[in-house]
């Protein structure tokens, strides 16, 4: 049966491709209004932008964006009636550019600029299954050292990877309390934010180790862990990567770990960075989160206990022996006990080499990366 319908919307493609672009600017972000998107996203704002562009996020969640403020909209990406995807494929079609930090939005034109912020600095080994499309035009760094190692992970070049640092990291430098957030007075808060094991996506379970969230998968370990934040009065936060099955673990009700979402930051109206950056240790493993974390200079916890198995099944983009010395190896609940205890005494066992691998893995050490994207952002695009 000849298909009317998509060769009416090839044809309205066509058309829209003929056509100038609009003072459209597209942004994407997961989740919606967060990451380094929303860094530029705010920056933009604060310098005018919506007065002279119209500034259009496009929405996993139906999501009504507030309408004071002038020129700026959500378009909900999963409603799929004739209508929205008309819509959206005009704006997508006709923006000048398109930032996004997540997925690769589809470019309608040779005409339009697509900036990647990226999620993350390689750390795992992505570039047998994972690719940055040719249509990006630059992406987001934090380094020429790390540039190197990135470019091969998401095979994409090297010369279009631009280190001008993460805008999201600009929150870390932000004191607010975030013990006020808790009932209870604890001395020491560390955040636990482990990479997924188990990753759930597409209808696809893909195993890369066979444990949940390291040491603390065992209930018993759980509770002894606990006792030992208890002890030291530290409130250890876990945020799990929202593909992992964490069910077993919650059901424990401990009194010293407890377990977060994205829920948590927006009831607070906080940033995840904003909390991380006024935690007092972190606590992770092969995430990209301890790249990040090293401009706070404070403690890391790494948890290494799954190192040989995650390394088979995955593997590591970097030496692994000279870019995650910044960190304790923990691979047992003595292990993780006993980083507690130094968390809690302020005993910063390995901070020089954490100072050295900062500025090795860091081109900028400070609050402005946000500025300089808008800056690079201007400068060669929206001139």
């Amino acid at each position: 049966m000849f298909d009317y319908r998509r060769v009416a919307l090839s044809l309205y493609k066509t058309l829209l491709n003929t056509l100038p672009l609009k003072n459209y600017i597209i942004f994407e972000s997961f989740p919606d209004f967060s990451d380094n998107t929303k860094a530029v996203f705010d920056e933009m704002l604060n310098r005018g932008y919506n007065k002279k562009y119209k500034l259009i996020w496009i929405t996993r969640k139906n999501i009504k964006i507030n309408k004071k403020i002038k020129n700026v909209n959500s378009i909900y990406r999963w409603n799929h009636s004739l209508f929205y995807h008309l819509k959206r494929t005009y704006f997508l079609s006709r923006a000048r550019l398109v930032i996004t930090c997540n997925i690769f939005l589809k470019k309608y034109s040779e005409r339009q600029i697509h900036f990647h912020l990226s999620h993350g600095a390689a750390i795992k080994n992505c570039s047998e299954h994972y690719s940055y499309p040719d249509t990006i035009n630059k992406a987001l760094c934090i380094s020429d050292y790390l540039a190197e190692t990135d470019s091969v992970s998401i095979n994409f070049p090297k010369e279009r990877l631009v280190p001008l640092g993460y805008p999201r990291n600009d929150d870390l430098f932000k004191n607010i309390d975030i013990k006020s957030l808790f009932n209870n007075n604890f001395n020491k808060i560390v955040y636990w934010m482990p990479t997924f094991r188990q990753y759930k996506g597409f209808g696809d379970i893909n195993i890369y180790s066979d444990i949940s969230i390291p040491i603390i998968y065992k209930s018993e370990a759980a509770k002894t862990v606990n006792e030992g934040a208890k002890a030291n009065n530290v409130l250890i936060v876990v945020k799990p990567h929202h593909s992992q099955d964490i069910s077993q673990i919650t059901q424990l009700n401990l009194s010293n770990i407890i377990f977060i979402n994205d829920e948590f930051f927006s009831k607070n109206k906080i940033t995840n960075y904003q909390f991380l950056g006024n935690c007092d240790a972190l606590l992770t493993d092969y995430s990209s989160v301890y790249y990040d974390y090293l401009l706070c200079d404070k403690p890391i916890g790494l948890c290494w206990e799954d190192y040989d198995i995650y390394n088979k099944n995955v593997g590591f983009a970097v030496d692994m022996d000279t870019v995650m010395e910044g960190g304790e190896k923990i691979y047992t609940t003595e292990d993780l006990c006993s980083f507690i205890s130094h968390v809690a005494n302020g005993e910063d066992v390995l901070k020089e080499q954490r100072n050295e691998l900062c500025s090795l893995l860091h081109k900028y050490k400070d609050n402005q990366s946000s500025k300089r994207v808008v800056d690079y952002i201007e400068k060669n695009y929206l001139k």
